[in-house]
């Protein structure tokens, strides 16, 4: 097969540089086109039609949106007119050459009538600024709608586009083209926005990562999985009570853990040795900072070590890190408390923190995982 099966488009280097490579490469088919017919002669201009379907057949890498725009685009620069409304509307694309833009009419096409002759709507008006009375007229707000934008945020559009482009003092041959360009890119964002905010989702009571955000913890950061599970509760209280919505709350865990990982080994590095607890054992101070960044109060932690140490002065077993066994135990401790306070308010109040220490024995707090070993 060839590489080259059809007619080998051209266009001129000079004019791609000054207008940009499509509108060069249409205006150039459009001129092809020209040199086939007679034209028509009307209000001082040789008007041509071509079938939309033979257009896209000469360039089937543009759809009706690009054609339209690169329409709009030569129109603006003041080298073509045109009739009719958005393209795609109509079978037939009329067009004209502007004789200000230096093209050529065929010889067969006789010299406009020496009278003034009466413009159309789309011929184009000599280059002017904007003013604070400008309005779209109801054929831009149709070509807005046919691409989806209602009118009411066209019209919502209007005033910022006037004041930007007044206090730059730009002269143009036609502001509706502009107009539309600017509405539609408005529009896209909009619709952007509002596809991301319906896909974020408040944090949910039974909220759990994913199995590919545990995946990346676990197996590629090599974080203790009792670790995450111990963190999963009091992230979730957080967020609850912060009322926010995301659509990142696996991305926003494996940062928070990642964070939390590694001040915990900061915390044990240096703490290897088993040894019972003393009775004036008091927890390193680097327990209070993990603490804090899981939003958990001082004043709850230090309630809690009294009876931490009596019961393991009674039990009499050692440990590697009293340090993170304790941070474990208060994390736990916390989450219980907290949770049934929130369930029983249903979201109505603010979870605060309970002056009750537990809501179950001693020993199943400190017994139901063995963290530490």
């Amino acid at each position: 097969m060839s590489l080259f099966p059809e007619k080998v488009l051209t266009l001129s280097p000079t004019l791609a540089a000054a207008i940009g490579v499509e509108e060069a490469l249409l205006l150039q088919l459009l001129g092809d086109w020209r040199a086939l017919q007679s034209g028509e002669q009307r209000e001082g201009f040789c008007w041509y039609q071509i079938e939309l379907a033979q257009l896209q057949q000469c360039a089937p890498f543009w759809s009706s949106e690009q054609l339209q725009r690169l329409v709009a685009s030569l129109h603006e620069k003041g080298l073509l007119l045109y009739r009719g409304g958005r393209i795609g509307s109509d079978n037939l694309f009329t067009f004209a050459f502007n004789e200000a833009s230096g093209n050529h009419r065929p010889a067969a096409v006789t010299a406009p009538p020496a009278a003034p002759p009466t413009v159309s709507a789309t011929s184009p008006a000599p280059a002017k600024t904007i003013d604070n009375s400008w309005q779209p007229s109801e054929d831009a707000l149709r070509q807005l709608g046919q691409l989806g934008v209602s009118r009411e945020f066209s019209i919502t559009q209007l005033p910022q586009f006037t004041a930007y482009w007044r206090d730059r003092n730009v002269s143009r041959h036609s502001w509706e083209s502009k107009f539309i360009k600017e509405v539609w890119r408005q529009w896209q964002q909009q619709m952007s926005t509002d596809q991301r905010r319906a896909a974020e989702q408040p944090m949910a009571n039974n909220w759990r990562p994913s199995a590919d955000a545990l995946r990346i913890l676990i197996e590629q950061g090599g974080i203790n999985s009792n670790f995450i599970e111990d963190a999963i509760p009091e992230f979730v209280l957080y967020w609850r009570d912060r009322g926010e919505r995301s659509s990142t709350w696996d991305s926003k865990f494996i940062s928070h853990i990642r964070h939390q990982w590694q001040h915990y080994c900061g915390l044990i590095q240096n703490d290897h040795a088993p040894r019972v607890i003393s009775a004036d054992w008091q927890p390193n101070p680097a327990v209070y900072d993990l603490l804090e960044m899981a939003n958990i109060e001082r004043r709850f932690a230090e309630q809690l070590i009294a009876e931490f140490v009596l019961y393991w002065r009674e039990n009499g077993k050692p440990q590697s890190s009293w340090s993170s066994k304790f941070l474990q135990f208060v994390k736990r401790q916390w989450a219980r408390d907290n949770s049934a306070t929130v369930d029983k308010s249903h979201g109505q109040n603010h979870a605060q923190p309970s002056t009750r220490l537990r809501n179950r024995s001693f020993v199943e707090d400190l017994t139901d995982r063995s963290w530490a070993s």
